[in-house]
């Protein structure tokens, strides 16, 4: 017997595939609506990345459709959202439908296993699910309404695409951004900020991070 073969995980093909059609099964089941548990996407991971699918498929794009029941691009889709965000974010998505990117702006308000809404604690599990559901809706309308003074940002942002001199782009662009910094320098001041404090960390955060990165491509340090 070769070295590569013994070097080989000790998996029977017969267990990895029953564990593919029961993953097909949850998917039929509960993916149907979006949703898949944190320990199905944890299985998913593993199987992609230890290569357990070559026990029945050689492909990953051939094992997903044929034992998953769901497309490649799916499977991958759910890694990426168990890297990026966790289990929580599966926690989340048993009890209420929430996008990635809904749930990255309003993680904040969570802390182990817990949402945080309007000055309560709502532990994250079925018996919560309406509150739960309630408290995610509220916030996503939230996050969608603008503000007179953010409609106006909008529209300069807007204008910016209709000069035609890349001088006049970048002297509006930076009224903008000035005025993007006056507008947290007073959401940060508002006396009734409460849980509010988390969304304006998370947003500064995302915001800096994104400058940071513009400026490390074009060399400015």
């Amino acid at each position: 017997m070769s070295e590569e073969l013994l070097a080989e995980p000790a998996f029977d093909g017969a267990e990895i595939l029953e564990l593919g059609v029961v993953l097909g099964q949850s998917h039929a089941f509960g993916l149907v609506a979006g949703r898949c548990s944190a320990a199905q996407a944890e299985s998913i991971r593993r199987l992609r990345e230890q290569k357990l699918f070559k026990r029945c498929c050689e492909k990953w794009e051939d094992f997903c459709p044929e034992y998953l029941k769901m497309s490649r691009a799916e499977a991958d889709r759910i890694i990426r959202l168990l890297e990026e965000f966790g289990a929580t974010y599966f926690e989340l998505s048993q009890l209420t439908r929430v996008s990635a990117e809904t749930y990255r702006a309003i993680a904040p308000a969570i802390e182990n296993g817990v949402l945080h809404f309007n000055d309560e604690a709502i532990p994250l599990n079925a018996e919560n699910s309406r509150k739960v559901a309630a408290a995610v809706a509220e916030m996503r309308s939230a996050l969608t309404k603008k503000s007179p003074e953010e409609q106006s940002m909008v529209r300069q942002v807007n204008q910016l695409l209709e000069e035609t001199s890349l001088d006049q782009r970048l002297f509006k662009l930076e009224k903008c951004a000035l005025t993007v910094v006056k507008e947290f320098e007073k959401i940060a001041s508002h006396e009734s900020l409460g849980a509010s404090i988390l969304f304006l960390r998370n947003a500064l955060s995302r915001l800096r991070g994104e400058m940071d990165r513009v400026a490390l491509e074009i060399g400015v340090e």
